[in-house]
């Protein structure tokens, strides 16, 4: 099908914007506008406060902190523990994991200061859990201030933090489906003991349709690999992938000739090339216990993938 430039130029840039995404803007705007920092740091940190960095998706034991910003006060430094939603609810005790995470932050030597931070649409505020964060930004305030710098960047953000805000107003809710969730918590435990270094983080809830997992942080991938290889577990359509974006199967092929095992294929899709290997279908919807044998299975694929790759990571890799 012949692409519509004019649909595409009517077109806004945000019709399907996820949270991950506001949290790399914000990070990279952090790092570029001094009135952002300033915002942030006249919510947790003293006068003088001098911004050192931030970092996205900092996972640790009990769950993972969207943003992680430090400013240096003298020898010492302030940590913002940073929350960010558009519109899906809080995981189970989220709320109260991030105060527990800023306890232990709070004991690190160096560290004045330990603060958690909801960034959110204003009205997201109202809901049950946001006042146990110590201090709350709108995207709204953030969405003024950004205006006032007059640059295509500052404004770019802005404009996704009003579509944010539309999407909220709009009802777009993720509805949890207790059963699939149950379902991933399972598999999860399961991973720990069969594949742990998937590195497979604890999942909180999911809607109805969430039947595949993605292995991004998996021990042997640098940060660097991540941008072009995941291995992707799609459990209710019967197989893992280690998938490579933008490489043709025909190339990928030749880089693995001669080191695919029987159970090993490579398959195309539209814009990427898949070293995939068969596993038993997942019913999210069924029992987990029944299907263990299967979902150890399909784990143990993903191990098998995963150490693939930290051994032919070169070959695999080359152009």
């Amino acid at each position: 099908m012949t692409p519509n430039l004019a649909e595409l130029l009517l077109r806004t840039p945000f019709a399907w914007l996820r949270e991950r995404d506001v949290d790399l803007l914000v990070c990279s705007e952090l790092h570029a506008n001094r009135k952002l920092t300033q915002l942030l740091a006249s919510k947790i940190a003293p006068d003088g406060a001098q911004f050192s960095g931030a970092w996205v998706s900092h996972a640790e034991s009990d769950g993972e902190s969207d943003l992680v910003v430090i400013f240096g006060v003298g020898e010492a430094c302030v940590v913002a523990l940073i929350e960010n939603k558009i519109a899906a609810s809080f995981q189970p005790e989220q709320a109260e994991r991030y105060t527990a995470r800023a306890l232990r932050w709070g004991a690190v030597p160096g560290v004045a200061r330990v603060v958690t931070v909801l960034l959110a649409p204003a009205e997201y505020m109202h809901r049950p859990g946001s006042s146990v964060f110590g201090e709350r930004i709108s995207y709204e305030a953030v969405s003024v201030a950004l205006r006032g710098e007059q640059d295509p960047r500052s404004i770019f953000l802005a404009d996704a933090l009003e579509a944010g805000i539309k999407s909220y107003h709009q009802g777009y809710v993720m509805k949890p489906d207790d059963i699939v969730s149950d379902m991933w918590m399972a598999c999860w435990k399961t991973s720990l003991t069969v594949a742990p270094a998937l590195r497979f983080q604890q999942p909180g809830l999911k809607p109805g349709r969430s039947t595949w997992f993605y292995f991004r942080d998996a021990e042997g991938f640098s940060a660097e690999d991540r941008k072009r290889a995941v291995i992707a577990f799609k459990a209710e359509r019967g197989h893992v992938d280690l998938q490579f974006a933008d490489t043709r199967s025909a190339s990928l092929a030749h880089r693995v000739e001669g080191l695919l095992d029987h159970t090993m294929k490579v398959v195309s899709a539209e814009k990427s090339a898949s070293i995939r290997i068969a596993v038993p279908t997942i019913n999210f919807h069924g029992s987990a216990a029944e299907q263990e044998p299967s979902i150890v299975e399909g784990f143990k694929a993903c191990e098998r993938l995963r150490a693939f790759f930290a051994e032919h990571r070169a070959q695999l890799l080359s152009n």
